[in-house]
């Protein structure tokens, strides 16, 4: 079906393709897509994008569209993103008494209206896409469209004031930016490693391996599968493997510091006899009692515990590990502890595996191959030296950049490198996100770069500054840019 403006020549309300106006008041981003007729219906497209978002432990967030103009409006299906442990928590509560997943609590607020969907809170995965039709109606073509953001705590709790943010009408940003990308350092040796967790079961109060105890043969061969494609490798050399143990937190603290090294130990002896690497490069660590687990799993899987927020709150306060367990027993009688004692601290007695390698120097060709299939094994410049082999600007150049910033996202030069190509490719959001990691990094380059993050942003005076500050630094994509801006600033005045 063809495709019908709601006004002649124009789209309603194009949205910007990067933050939209009033989005400051926000905690998400809305970015580029539109909204348009198509025969008798509205098509909204919309990218919701939480990369910056911030949640509380039990928290629900809804957003909610509007598309109003004058008297009328309509609300369309409320997007609901769920802080991991409220998702964990409602999932539960679903499988046993039939709660619906949209609802805000599971005690006194439910949701009434259409739900477009509910998202588990995932910053791998925080661009998250909204799509709707709705009937047209004669009243739209004058719209505007509102977001109603709402904030829920524990039990349906309200722990935020109703926020709405207003997004105007205008024109999409259209340009077409050139930067200059920089070369990484060149790495010296490229040193790696790999880590796995052998969840061991040992009887309290022992160290000794025992293969065929419960399922501690799995536990094993897990370690020893990660151990023998490492040393079997032909492109990287071994350097070390690391056996650190851990204990539960009963008893005292010096006593399980012995116990977790004990295990450690055993472990080391284990591999090392049935191991291709050199026993010379096994080595023992000691992790003591593993009271972050203990946190993680209280926390984060065993929501049912009773009073479980006394027992963090007493993990968290007291620094002294063997008063922190005496109190944590005197908890609701000793029942969570009961239940910590039983099922909790078994997971605890485990030991952790690192092994340490080097790899070595990859040509063009064979860097080709595995940046595809193993892409942690090269080093920033040699996936930098790849993209020079593609057109810049391409798609290949761009996703080559990308990837070397996902596997170095503390790198200046790779946010700032990804940044660009994030730009080139349109995707403003996630320039955004690389533009903030970047620390120290004073060029023309980032200024040139922030540059046309602001024009996409419609931060025209700031966009200015940088690009100008740029080219007076001598950068030529900067002078091309400035251009640009000069004819978004006329085809698009500031709103």
């Amino acid at each position: 079906m063809k495709r019908h403006n709601l006004k002649r020549g124009c789209l309603i309300l194009p949205l910007l393709s990067a933050c939209l106006i009033l989005q400051a008041q926000l905690r998400v981003k809305v970015v580029s897509e539109k909204i348009e007729q198509s025969g008798n219906t509205v098509e909204v497209d919309l990218i919701f994008d939480a990369s910056a978002l911030k949640m509380k432990s039990v928290e629900s967030i809804i957003y909610t569209p509007i598309l109003i103009s004058g008297q009328n409006k309509v609300e369309l299906p409320k997007l609901i993103i769920k802080s991991k442990l409220r998702y964990k928590l409602d999932v539960r509560e679903r499988a046993l008494n039939g709660t619906p997943l949209e609802a805000v609590s599971n005690y006194e607020v439910s949701m009434t209206g259409p739900v477009y969907a509910v998202e588990r809170f995932d910053r791998k995965k925080a661009r998250l896409p909204y799509h709707v039709s709705i009937p047209y109606r004669n009243w739209m073509a004058d719209a505007k469209l509102q977001f109603r953001e709402e904030a829920f705590g524990c039990c349906g709790v309200p722990q935020q004031q109703l926020v709405m943010a207003d997004v105007s009408a205008g024109k999409q940003v259209v340009i077409n930016p050139q930067f200059r990308y920089l070369a990484p350092e060149k790495e010296q040796e490229k040193i790696r490693y790999e880590i796995g967790e052998a969840y061991l079961d040992f009887p309290q109060g022992q160290s000794t391996i025992l293969p065929d105890f419960r399922n501690n043969r799995n536990e094993l061969d897990k370690i020893n599968q990660m151990i023998v494609i490492v040393a079997t490798d032909p492109d990287v050399k071994v350097t070390g493997v690391e056996m650190r143990g851990y204990a539960s937190p009963e008893g005292s603290q010096q006593l399980n510091y012995e116990l977790s090294f004990k295990r450690a130990q055993a472990m080391r002896e284990y591999f090392a006899q049935m191991s291709r690497i050199p026993s010379g490069l096994f080595r023992t660590g000691v992790g003591g009692e593993d009271w972050d687990g203990l946190k993680r799993m209280v926390q984060d899987v065993y929501y049912m515990l009773p009073r479980k927020w006394d027992v963090l709150s007493i993990i968290e306060r007291e620094y002294d590990p063997d008063k922190r367990e005496a109190q944590i027993k005197k908890v609701g009688g000793g029942v969570p502890y009961k239940q910590i004692y039983r099922e909790l601290y078994p997971k605890l007695r485990r030991v952790d595996c690192q092994i340490n390698y080097v790899v070595r120097d990859f040509t063009l060709e064979e860097g080709k191959r595995h940046i595809k299939e193993r892409p942690k094994l090269l080093s920033q410049d040699e996936m930098y030296q790849i993209a020079r082999t593609y057109p810049e600007g391409s798609r290949e150049f761009n996703e080559t950049l990308i990837t070397a910033r996902k596997h170095f996202p503390n790198n200046d030069i790779a946010n700032l490198n990804g940044a660009a190509a994030a730009l080139a490719e349109g995707d403003v959001g996630l320039a955004h996100e690389y533009m903030e990691k970047v620390q120290a990094i004073d060029s023309p380059e980032y200024d040139n770069c922030l540059g046309v993050l602001y024009i996409y942003e419609g931060r025209y005076d700031e966009a200015e500054m940088c690009l100008k500050k740029a080219q007076a630094a001598g950068l030529n994509e900067a002078a091309h840019n400035l251009r640009e801006l000069v004819r978004v600033r006329r085809e698009q005045p500031r709103r």
